[in-house]
């Protein structure tokens, strides 16, 4: 893992932080696929379980994955 995803999966936590203690029902995340290099399904699910699983601990359930172009869309909803 290179700086800068470690970088932006420290500001997604971050974010996800601050939209639940903002009492925010839903958080959304994502990220693009780089359509320039060949990536593969199992790369991008590997991608997918790593925000899942940094986010869902935070009070936050993944209630859908939908895939949007050239990028991923992750949506959660508070868990009470």
């Amino acid at each position: 893992m290179g700086l800068l995803h470690a970088w932006r999966m420290q500001k997604l936590v971050s974010d996800a932080r601050t939209a639940y203690r903002r009492g925010d029902a839903s958080f959304l995340a994502g990220f693009d696929i780089d359509s320039r290099a060949r990536v593969s399904m199992k790369a991008i699910r590997k991608e997918i379980d790593k925000i899942i699983t940094a986010v869902e601990p935070i009070g936050w359930e993944c209630v859908s994955v939908q895939p949007f172009l050239a990028s991923v869309q992750i949506d959660f909803m508070r868990r009470e």
